[in-house]
């Protein structure tokens, strides 16, 4: 990786030092022509420079004038477009090099040629507008949803040379109305028990700002008087809850501990003594232990189901996306009798809690809810380019 950033570190370097010979040589004459300005700004006597430029400036103009006149003779009206591109790169070339002259070269006197393209520039402008608004309304006129889409496009085209073209705002408000396809989310309980309403209407509840594309909306709430082109439809198919499992665990636990001392006899019974002449005391151990009966709590509710893109016009099913979730209630506590010192700190823990009441499967089914929320939300957003 380290060897491939150097590579392209090591290109970009030398592009950006690379001479205006090189770019003139290579038949690259509009880079040519700028690279020779920038190095005649910082020295208007380079004469490498100033001959790279006489010779780049008229072949760039003589490419640009080449293409200009060719598309003029083909007659086509979608060309006003590139003729104004191209006008108007001749206008900002030739502006460029008017910043550097009159060319100090110290074996010849040098003389361009300067036009005026500002009526050539004018005309294409008012061409290319125009012909991308009479297009514009061609595609609206055909209804459907792609040459709306097409003619938005041909209109703000329009924008980008006149702020205000006649009505071309009014079009392009239509257009994207016309453009537009509208997803219904909607949810659909297959499963065997009925849900309230404010389970479905909380479950599609989100932003869906970050889920719409530039041509797809996507509803949570009918609108009245759309025809919606897609539903999408979140199918919960399973709800299983799980009974109230209530499982216990005995256990005897132990531990080895110290019980006083006693002291060390010889053979005649008599206390031995140690070299500095103190009783020697054998530290005695004993074994306590504790009966421990865990109880644990538990019960689960599964939910699972498909979120299904659906064209509303065809009735197909565009693709069916997998969802689950699950939530689980667990409490554990325990009761010991014996000596409370043989337990490990795990068990002492559990001493003294009390059990706690299962939750009702509807609080439960709720809690699941929230998770398929957000279960369901990740897959719209991860599926959002399944509509269009």
């Amino acid at each position: 990786m380290k060897k491939y950033l150097y590579i392209l570190l090591s290109i970009a370097i030398l592009s950006g030092c690379s001479s205006p010979m090189s770019f003139l040589k290579k038949g690259q004459y509009d880079i040519a022509v700028r690279k020779a300005v920038k190095k005649i700004r910082k020295k208007p006597t380079h004469v490498k420079s100033i001959d790279v430029l006489v010779e780049a400036y008229p072949k760039a103009n003589d490419i640009d004038m080449e293409r200009i006149n060719f598309l003029r003779k083909e007659g086509k009206p979608d060309v006003w477009d590139e003729i104004f591109n191209r006008y108007s790169a001749m206008k900002n070339r030739q502006s460029l090099v008017k910043s550097v002259y009159p060319l100090k070269h110290p074996h010849r006197t040098i003389n361009f040629t300067f036009v005026d393209y500002d009526n050539e520039v004018i005309q294409a402008k008012k061409r290319a507008a125009e012909y991308f608004y009479v297009h514009g309304k061609k595609l609206l006129n055909n209804g459907d949803k792609a040459s709306a889409r097409e003619a938005y496009a041909e209109f703000m085209q329009v924008k980008r040379y006149y702020r205000d073209y006649e009505d071309v705002d009014e079009l392009i408000l239509k257009a994207r109305e016309m453009g537009i396809s509208y997803a219904l989310v909607k949810v659909k309980n297959s499963s065997h028990i009925k849900l309230p309403r404010e389970f479905k209407t909380d479950l599609i509840k989100h932003d869906y700002s970050r889920i719409n594309k530039e041509w797809v909306e996507y509803d949570a709430q009918e609108r009245t008087g759309l025809d919606y082109d897609y539903n999408v439809l979140i199918n919960i198919k399973i709800i299983d809850v799980s009974p109230e499992g209530l499982k216990e665990e005995h256990i005897t636990e132990s531990k080895e501990i110290a019980d006083g001392f006693e002291y060390a006899l010889d053979g005649n019974g008599n206390v031995m003594k140690d070299s500095l002449g103190n009783d020697i005391k054998i530290p005695k151990r004993k074994t306590i232990t504790c009966h421990v009966i865990k109880i644990f709590q538990h019960k689960a509710v599964h939910m699972e189901g498909t979120i299904d893109y659906i064209n509303n016009f065809t009735g197909k099913v565009l693709k069916s996306v997998p969802i689950a979730a699950d939530n689980f209630f667990d409490h554990a506590y325990a009761i010991a009798n014996g000596d409370f010192d043989a337990l490990t700190s795990s068990s002492k823990k559990l001493i003294g809690i009390k059990p706690i009441p299962f939750p009702p499967d509807f609080d439960m089914i709720f809690m699941a809810g929230d998770i398929l929320k957000k279960v369901s939300y990740n897959a719209l957003y991860g599926n959002r380019r399944t509509l269009n």
